[in-house]
């Protein structure tokens, strides 16, 4: 689903590196590291997708995210990904 958001070539690899779930009164929000990798298998670009659900009414989804150079020192891009 995320490939496909951040239109991630068909040709390279998009893998999850890790994840992390905040659950609170209000709010829960689940966070992915993602490494998008080249055909050849070195990592071009890393992202950081964060999910924030709201539990009480309108009960919506935020989705956001952050894309860093592969060494992870220079923010490339940020947004929002719809709901």
């Amino acid at each position: 689903m995320y490939r496909d958001l951040l239109q991630i070539p068909a040709e390279h690899q998009f893998v999850r590196t890790d994840m992390k779930w905040d659950i609170g009164k209000k709010q829960d929000i689940d966070t992915f590291w993602y490494d998008e990798k080249s055909p050849g298998g070195k990592v071009v670009a890393k992202y950081i997708v964060k999910v924030i659900k709201y539990i009480y009414p309108p009960k919506k989804s935020d989705i956001s995210f952050q894309k860093y150079s592969a060494d992870a020192l220079s923010l490339l891009a940020a947004g929002d990904l719809g709901d």
